[in-house]
């Protein structure tokens, strides 16, 4: 069967970017007079801390330059991204984004301009005029960083180093993305098939064990030919990022890297323990997967097959939008219908066609609606998927609406909080749906999926975690990454988190880490079980009480970037400089584990 075609694909399937520019010719012309007004820039240059109202002019201008250039690179990545192969949005892309990097650079003065003012005097400044009251928080936060920010030569002169520094990573993206290769598997009837990125979920996930563990040998063998070459790519990025945290005098990556979202370090040592201590109800997990595949002899690649024999449930994309915004209902009337929006105004491009990109993600700018790409097949998982980015949608959106352009965005350090708490809605919505009508296989796919976020979301990311500091603290005291090294410790690691479960742990395995390209973000991977753990806490604080989804609006999903991440947080009801949340989350696993065992097994 061929791919359809970007031009066969329904028109209420597609998202509606005329809502950013009406046409192409529209994006142009916004572009030309952007790319023109860049001349302009330079005379903003020391110029604000002349007085009040040239501060407030200047930062006008910037968030007016930052607007423009947001309307055009979100509708030339979107479009896009809808067909990459279209060699006309290829250009369209292209151009829109070395404007933003033109852009952005011409403007790198404001920071370190607003640094060498006296803070005194930029805080006499804010005082003066009202307009200027609503960049104290803005600048409070600059104002934390200046123990940290050299003068503006020397500034220039690191980020000159960057496209150096940045070398070992893009290496690394180059044989991970562009030269791997990882052949051809056979199943059990002697299939011959093709292993990519693509192809391997799907072989790992599938009842064919024959094809889960020729899948997981032929990838780990790719790993192992080019190990040296990878534990020598990441040792690089490990000390492009001590560079970074040492000239700008940080005790560690670590601390700069949390730095940069105001996360107290305690945060990452809390999620750490708190897991460590707790590793048994993961073992537990294993035990119930071993025990459900009815083998004595559990393995590694046995992981990913489903505990579900039942043919898995199909859905519509009409099923799946009632079921989304059933899901939501304990939100509220309010959240519903706002929900209703990213339907009613076509802010998602569901269909997948040819030369489409892969995945989903939401996306926009504070003047756009909050766009959502997906490529939806009807599974149960494409419905979590649904509604995990309009999660996303809806936390821009209420940032957007209540917020100034100033505070208009969030934190990564909450990224993943609002999604992830609306896809524990929607499973305590389907888990009573599927109980009530007597689908037990229902109630076993739901909790299923459950189980699965809680393993490679919270422990699987926390075990990561755990590698990353461990390397950074390696190279912190002089040590050096070899590959044998970086093996030896990641193996240790696996053997720790997956416990006597498995009869056998395979010795290939000590490779993965030099596969995950989430140990070049510095110090990213632990928001993944944070806002994981944040969000578990939410959702039932939310089906508890009615009220507290107010509080959840109007104290989370409305604040943005108003407020240190932390702390609209704790507004929210989620204190995570504390271990409850992790414990919370831990123990809603253990109970999810218990049900499905019980569910499954009785008679």
């Amino acid at each position: 069967m061929s791919e359809l075609l970007r031009k066969d694909v329904k028109l209420e399937d597609t998202w509606d970017l005329t809502q950013i520019f009406a046409t192409d010719e529209d994006f142009w012309k916004s572009f030309n007079e952007a790319e023109e007004d860049i001349a302009n820039i330079s005379k903003y240059q020391n110029k604000l801390a002349k007085s009040s109202k040239d501060l407030l002019e200047v930062l006008k201008e910037s968030e007016r330059y930052e607007a423009r250039l947001s309307n055009l690179y979100v509708y030339a990545h979107l479009k896009n991204d809808q067909d990459t192969s279209d060699a006309k949005y290829q250009e369209v892309y292209s151009k829109a984004y070395d404007l933003y990097v033109k852009t952005s650079t011409e403007w790198s003065f404001l920071t370190p301009e607003l640094l060498e003012v006296e803070e005194g005097l930029l805080n006499t400044y804010l005082d003066e005029l009202e307009e200027l009251g609503q960049y104290k928080f803005y600048v409070e936060k600059i104002n934390k960083k200046r123990p940290h920010t050299l003068d503006a030569e020397l500034e220039k002169i690191i980020s000159m180093a960057g496209s150096a520094l940045s070398a070992s990573s893009e290496t690394f993206s180059a044989l991970n993305n562009t030269d791997v290769d990882f052949g051809t598997v056979e199943d059990k009837d002697g299939n011959v098939l093709p292993l990519n990125f693509g192809t391997y979920g799907l072989y790992m996930e599938s009842k064919d064990r024959v094809l889960r563990k020729n899948t997981f040998f032929a990838t780990y063998k790719f790993y192992q030919a080019h190990i040296n070459t990878l534990a020598s790519t990441i040792s690089g990025a490990l000390k492009a990022n001590k560079y970074y945290a040492d000239t700008h005098k940080y005790k560690s990556s670590r601390h700069q890297a949390l730095s940069g979202n105001y996360i107290p370090e305690e945060v990452y040592d809390n999620l750490v323990e708190s897991v460590n201590n707790n590793l048994k109800v993961l073992h537990k997990y294993y035990h119930l997967q071993k025990r459900v595949q009815k083998t004595d002899d559990f393995r590694l690649y046995d992981r990913g097959e489903s505990m579900v024999d039942a043919e898995p449930p199909k859905f519509t994309f009409e099923e799946a939008k009632d079921l989304v915004l059933a899901a939501v209902a304990p939100m509220g009337e309010e959240y519903v219908n706002d929900m209703k929006k990213a339907f009613d105004e076509r802010w998602i491009d569901v269909q997948a066609n040819k030369g489409k990109r892969s995945g989903a993600y939401s996306s926009g700018g504070y003047y756009t609606n909050p766009y959502i790409l997906m490529n939806y097949n009807g599974t149960l998982n494409d419905v979590f998927t649904l509604i995990h980015e309009l999660g996303h949608s809806m936390h821009s959106y209420y940032t957007r609406k209540n917020q100034p352009q100033t505070y208009g965005s969030y934190s990564i350090f909450v990224a993943e909080v609002a999604s992830t708490c609306n896809e524990a809605l929607l499973a305590h919505y389907l888990y009573n749906k599927f109980e009530k009508e007597g689908n037990k296989a229902g109630m076993l796919e739901v909790l299923n999926q459950e189980l699965i976020g809680y393993v490679g979301t919270l422990y699987r990311q926390v075990m990561f975690a755990e590698f990353e500091h461990m390397m950074h603290q390696t190279i912190q005291k002089g040590g050096v990454l070899t590959a044998d090294f970086l093996n030896e410790k990641y193996l240790e690691l696996v053997k720790l988190y997956h416990g006597d479960a498995f009869d056998h742990i395979e010795d290939e395995i000590k490779y993965e880490w030099s596969r995950v390209p989430h140990f070049y973000y510095n110090y990213y991977v632990y928001q993944y079980a944070t806002g994981f753990s944040a969000a578990q806490a939410l959702s039932s604080l939310i089906l508890e009480d009615e009220k507290n989804a107010r509080v959840y609006i109007d104290e989370f999903l409305s604040k943005g970037n108003s407020n240190y991440p932390i702390e609209v947080l704790k507004k929210a009801g989620v204190d995570m400089s504390k271990s409850e949340a992790i414990e919370r989350a831990i123990d809603e696993f253990d109970r999810k584990i218990d049900r499905f065992e019980k569910a499954y097994f009785e008679k």
